[in-house]
């Protein structure tokens, strides 16, 4: 389009007097100025042979009687338009495998109406060298930016395919941490209680754990990890020492009282975990808690596992919890004033802290911190976004 504009103003501008004469000519270099724009929409091959076609009649235009190629600036007109303009079409086909053989079909009918056109001023040759020296560069320019386009869909392609294997991976250890958060809190929390002879737990009460713990590993294997709710465990009047994700999910899904405030089941699904294990619990700040229900339960599940390290480890049985929210977060701290430990010292196969407080507070999109020294006690405190 802009070697065409130029072709229109050079034959104008200098000899404005014979505009007149120059009519066809300028209407065919307009007609090549707005297929050009409608080629910067859309390119197809009916629209880039109409474009080619206007070029054509252009140039034969000055052919016409009363249009002689007398001056410098017709002759630079017409040199652009066959050299410069007519061939800036092959970088709209230049996706196209027979670029060459469209370059030579259509360069042969420009440079015989160009050196026909200019054959009486004496300076054909010269037209001729530069309509082969504008084809030939456009063609090689279209050809570069072909294989530019290729190479450019073809990283975009490996891209998409190293984002799949990315996206395919952390989804498999996202179901593995997953399914490592469930089996420590459910199954191999039943077989601790085992291992202990069952001590506070009564044989009808346990057998029901391992049943419901039966039935979630059979669900696990048939249907996947992530794509398996957790079932709520039969009611019991005893319940295992051990910590259990779906007794506290349980604790929550029979709140019916408090469906209205669902983010009151924090308190009560503690309170209920407490009252089975005579452990003690004083709460500091707000009743409730501005969250959706997954990262309620997110927090409700790992502020239990928090106080099942306390009651498990620290020689404790009494926890402080401090619930705040502020615009952006909502916080909730665990406090206890037992051995404490170091962290460094904590074996990496034990998932009790890493996946089930922390990897879980990271799955609702949060972060748990842990400041804890040997014989100072241990904080973890729990932000998940509201």
């Amino acid at each position: 389009m802009v070697f065409s504009l130029s072709a229109m103003l050079n034959l104008v501008v200098p000899q404005l007097d014979r505009a007149g004469s120059f009519a066809p000519a300028l209407l065919g270099i307009a007609l090549m100025i707005a297929g050009f724009v409608v080629l910067g929409s859309r390119q197809t091959a009916v629209r880039v042979a109409l474009v080619y076609g206007a070029g054509l009649a252009t140039l034969a235009a000055f052919l016409l009687p009363g249009v002689s190629i007398d001056s410098p600036a017709t002759l630079a007109t017409v040199t652009a338009l066959s050299s410069m303009a007519v061939p800036s079409l092959l970088v709209a086909v230049a996706d196209r495998r027979s670029l060459p053989v469209v370059a030579l079909a259509s360069f042969v009918p420009v440079l015989v109406l160009a050196v026909v056109v200019t054959a009486p001023s004496g300076r054909a040759p010269f037209v001729a060298v530069a309509v082969v020296g504008g084809w030939m560069a456009m063609t090689f320019a279209g050809l570069w930016l072909a294989r530019s386009v290729r190479r450019a869909d073809t990283g975009v392609d490996r891209l998409r395919e190293g984002y799949a294997a990315e996206r395919r991976s952390t989804e498999t250890e996202a179901e593995l941490r997953y399914g490592a958060r469930m089996l420590h809190d459910t199954v191999l929390a039943t077989l601790t209680v085992i291992a202990h002879s069952g001590v506070g737990v009564r044989p009808a009460a346990l057998r029901e754990q391992a049943a419901a713990d039966s039935a979630l590993l059979a669900q696990l294997r048939t249907a996947g990890t992530l794509a398996v709710p957790m079932p709520v465990r039969p009611e019991s009047e005893d319940l295992p020492e051990s910590l259990d994700s779906q007794e506290a999910l349980g604790a929550l899904d029979s709140l019916d009282s408090l469906a209205e405030h669902p983010q009151s089941a924090l308190h009560a699904a503690v309170e209920t975990w407490c009252a089975a294990r005579d452990f003690s619990v004083t709460w500091y700040g707000r009743a409730r808690l501005a969250a959706t229900s997954g990262q309620l339960d997110a927090l409700t599940l790992a502020v239990i596992q928090c106080l099942e390290n306390v009651r498990r480890h620290s020689g404790e049985t009494v926890a402080e919890i401090t619930v705040s929210e502020d615009e952006a977060l909502v916080r909730v701290v665990v406090t206890d004033t037992g051995t404490g430990f170091e962290r460094a010292l904590v074996p990496a196969g034990r998932l009790g802290l890493a996946e089930s407080v922390e990897a879980r507070i990271a799955a609702a999109g949060g972060v748990a911190r842990v400041f804890s020294s040997p014989g100072r006690g241990t904080t973890v405190l729990l932000e998940v976004p509201r």
